[in-house]
């Protein structure tokens, strides 16, 4: 009897030893068929639905003006993401929601909050899918708001995600919109907001977290590396001034029924206060602006001065001592000279001016009789201290740097013709940066839109600039703009003057080239005018100008708005008048009676 139990028993021990190896066995099947067959694929699905990795976006940094109001910044809003492969119905008890909830349901009251169409939404899941079946993420709805963005976390889905997505706004809307730019749908496109993209950028982070396989966060494990936001970017433009500019060049362009119209205001010390564009753009809508208004034509549309530029070319001629401000000279209407010809813009008898007349009117015949013995060489450099035909400091995007040719390769047309501003093109930020020059006692300084950085965490990098360029004398400088008050007092405009202000200031009409080089366009004028003002102690640079005005094709067209602008100024900073009179420079002179 013992011994049959004993049989048993050792029956039931082989059993048991036999069914132990048989499942070790079958465990070390799987483990290898696991860890060494099917390892990888394995591994891939595992990542793919633990392991997922979100970026953060930082908040790009905000544009401001010289007094902190804000042209640029970046608001909260959110991107509503789904995962496709994890789309299902949702139970209660298991889900974080109240009740049962189907895919259908779901997205109803998503489409609820963010003002879409459902069944729009169910048709791109469904589309993703047939794309990819183990698709992990598709956009369904971005740009949500706070308030949406709670409403979304609370239905509480588990395929559903936010991620903060700052978006850029403009509050100011076309208020210095030509300076500051617009953004695409990720990078900046122009202005001040590609320029100083490095300062503004924000550097994204990341959010990783672990999930379920029904891809249900698993609480805990979430790593997050945070973001870094932009920095500030400060102009030196006043954004009241700026309104109040581009006000006015508006409404002269209109009444000028012209193409187009730019404005400049500069400070003596080379910063920019006000750039007017009209037609302008607003940044929140660049698209319903023309391509071509989108920028700053100040910076970027290089263009034959005409007579403004004869400012440059007369002081050249004074500081290197080749004339004087009273210097006799009988000036015709056609002036001829090595095979070169060129004329005044009306007919007239021999004038007996004196140097100073010539360039209060304006006399290209003149011009080339003062500058018979000037070494075009010499005169070049002076062109080039001046800053033409390189760009400014600025680094405008898009900015042109201008045609300025070898001077010793010049034909003769040209040689006479640069004298006025033919044959050389400059931007109008050029020209207001050579005449800061003629205000700031012949040193021209850089050109200044940006005042600094200013990083997230407080650190503050001003802008980088070079110490000045002695252009001219400070005599030169000064008897110049002596000169060119005669323009102001003596052009025949009532317009022009501002009782108890002493302003020097030069008109120019130019002929405008063809957009293919072919030659001149007829229909095409830019009138100008551009000014210093108060001589006695300059604070300002005004420089405005009008493509293809039809009313008024001449100068004198862009009289009455350099008068508003500067008016405008007189008011915007209370100047007060000037307290010296104004030199009195003879421009005629008349030869003795025998």
């Amino acid at each position: 009897m013992v011994k049959r139990k004993r049989s048993r028993t050792a029956v039931r021990t082989t059993l048991v030893a036999v069914l132990t190896f048989a499942l070790l066995a079958t465990f070390m099947v799987r483990l290898a068929d696991i860890q060494l067959v099917r390892a990888e694929a394995l591994n891939a699905e595992a990542d793919g639905r633990r392991g997922v990795s979100q970026t953060l976006f930082g908040t790009r940094g905000q544009i401001v003006d010289a007094t902190g109001t804000v042209l640029a910044e970046s608001v909260d809003r959110w991107d509503l993401t789904v995962s496709p492969r994890y789309t299902r119905d949702l139970q209660p008890g298991v889900d974080a929601v109240a009740e049962p909830l189907t895919v259908g349901d779901a997205l109803v009251r998503i489409a609820g909050i963010t003002g879409d169409d459902p069944r729009d939404l169910q048709a791109q899941i469904y589309a993703e899918l047939d794309r990819d079946a183990d698709s992990d993420y598709l956009m369904l709805s971005t740009g949500l708001d706070a308030r949406q963005y709670e409403a979304v976390r609370d239905l509480g889905i588990p395929w559903v995600y936010l991620r903060l997505n700052p978006q850029r706004v403009y509050p100011s809307g076309a208020v210095a919109g030509n300076l500051v730019g617009f953004m695409g749908t990720d990078d900046p496109l122009a202005g001040v907001e590609r320029s100083q993209d490095a300062c503004l950028a924000a550097q994204p982070g990341s959010r990783t977290f672990d999930r379920s396989a029904d891809g249900t966060p698993i609480p805990g494990s979430v790593v997050t590396e945070p973001a870094v936001d932009g920095g500030t970017v400060e102009l030196t433009v006043d954004a009241d001034l700026q309104y109040q500019v581009q006000q006015l060049t508006a409404q002269y362009t209109a009444q000028l029924r012209a193409r187009s119209g730019t404005t400049i205001i500069m400070r003596t010390d080379g910063s920019v206060a006000a750039v007017a564009e009209s037609p302008t753009v607003d940044p929140n809508d660049p698209t319903a602006a023309s391509s071509r208004d989108r920028g700053s034509r100040a910076f970027t549309a290089a263009y034959e001065p005409g007579s403004i530029f004869k400012t440059f070319s007369w002081a050249a001629m004074l500081d290197l001592g080749l004339i004087e401000r009273t210097e006799e000279l009988s000036v015709p209407w056609v002036y001829e000279a090595g095979g070169a010809r060129v004329r005044d813009a009306h007919s007239h008898p021999v004038e007996q001016w004196t140097a100073a007349g010539v360039l209060v009117n304006s006399s290209n015949s003149g011009m080339s009789q003062l500058a018979e013995t000037m070494d075009r060489v010499d005169y070049y450099d002076y062109l080039d201290r001046f800053g033409f035909g390189e760009r400014t400091a600025v680094e405008f995007a898009g900015e042109q740097a201008g045609v300025v040719h070898d001077p010793t390769r010049l034909d003769p047309q040209t040689s006479l013709t640069s004298l006025f501003g033919q044959g050389i093109s400059a931007t109008p930020m050029q020209l207001a940066s050579a005449y800061q020059a003629m205000a700031n006692g012949g040193v021209r300084l850089p050109v200044q839109l940006i005042e600094g950085c200013t990083s997230a965490d407080g650190e503050v990098t001003d802008a980088a600039t070079s110490g000045g360029e002695r252009v001219v004398s400070q005599q030169t400088a000064t008897q110049t703009l002596e000169v060119l008050e005669h323009v102001v007092t003596d052009y025949g405009y009532d317009t022009f003057p501002i009782e108890g202000y002493r302003i020097a200031a030069k008109t120019g009409t130019a002929q405008m080239a063809y957009e293919n080089g072919s030659g001149y366009d007829p229909s095409r004028m830019m009138i100008s005018v551009a000014g210093v003002f108060p001589v006695d102690d300059p604070e300002f640079v005004v420089v405005t100008l009008y493509d293809s005005p039809q009313t008024n094709r001449t100068s004198a067209g862009a009289i009455p708005a350099f008068h508003d602008m500067v008016n405008l100024l007189i008011r915007q900073y209370d100047i007060p008048p000037s307290t010296t009179p104004a030199s009195n420079v003879p421009l005629e002179w008349t030869a003795d009676q025998p």
